[in-house]
């Protein structure tokens, strides 16, 4: 089954198949770049270094709080 057409002739094909015997086949075509109108207009996203990454702590001390949580309930 296609899931598109492709724009171009293809250069190369790879062919993968997975843990389920289902055989994939990814295409590499050459196309021209669009070339977008200019705008004045601009959007920025900062989220920080805070919310980008989170701290995530070591299983072993998770578990032991866990066993203080159970026991103090």
């Amino acid at each position: 089954m296609w899931s598109r057409e492709l724009p171009a002739i293809p250069s190369s094909v790879t062919v993968i198949k997975d843990s389920a015997h289902r055989y994939f086949l990814s295409f590499i075509v050459e196309v021209l770049p669009e070339v977008l109108p200019k705008t004045d207009n601009s959007v920025g996203i900062d989220l920080g270094i805070k919310t980008a990454v989170k701290k995530i702590d070591a299983p072993k001390p998770l578990r032991k709080r866990m066993l203080e949580v159970r026991k103090t309930q």
